[in-house]
């Protein structure tokens, strides 16, 4: 199936305060330059999903092409970020969102296409990428599931993939990057 047939969103959820890295996460550089959010944006539009949404904090402008969804509570939970982000969406014509965490910028390109892949094989409702027996970021989320999302009262996205594991498929990746959760700048550091 083609991306054209199979349409994916991407929500990016960044518009926490970035307390601990000192700064918003989105707003973090990576050592080549880039942003955070940029790279994350790279690799999304690399892999034809469409529209990419991210939601920030006030004042962070993201990529051309980008629909931009303020979140002015930066120490709401992620769950409050991703249902904003999922709202635009609710008209877009597409099949299905990966929700993905700004402090998750080294993703690779191929871990999202066989995220992709792996939700067109299997049906599944919910696909997480894996990695040494680790379950990471970014997580595809069919439409069916987006109600649930949009209402679980505690445990955000986590509590919608622990609901019922017979509709979430796992697909081991060899990548790190789904891993790296970048919450200080000593994570940053610590390399791959």
């Amino acid at each position: 199936m083609s991306a054209k047939a199979n349409p994916v969103a991407a929500v990016i959820i960044g518009a926490g305060a970035g307390t601990r890295f000192g700064g918003p996460k989105a707003e973090a550089k990576l050592s080549d330059g880039r942003r955070f959010l940029d790279a994350i944006v790279e690799i999304a539009q690399s892999a034809g999903l469409d529209p990419i949404v991210a939601v920030l904090p006030p004042g962070v402008a993201a990529p051309a092409g980008v629909r931009v969804v303020t979140n002015a509570n930066p120490k709401s939970e992620q769950i409050a970020s991703a249902r904003l982000g999922l709202a635009q969406l609710t008209s877009a014509p597409v099949t299905s969102a990966l929700l993905w965490p700004v402090d998750h910028p080294f993703v690779s390109l191929e871990s999202v296409l066989a995220i992709l892949d792996a939700a067109r094989r299997t049906g599944a409702h919910i696909v997480v990428p894996v990695h040494e027996s680790h379950r990471g970021h970014p997580a595809w989320f069919h439409r069916d599931t987006w109600r649930e999302l949009m209402t679980v009262p505690d445990g955000g996205a986590r509590a919608v993939i622990h609901a019922d594991p017979s509709r979430v498929s796992e697909v081991q990746v060899m990548d790190r990057g789904v891993l790296r959760d970048i919450d200080t700048r000593a994570d940053l550091d610590a390399g791959s």
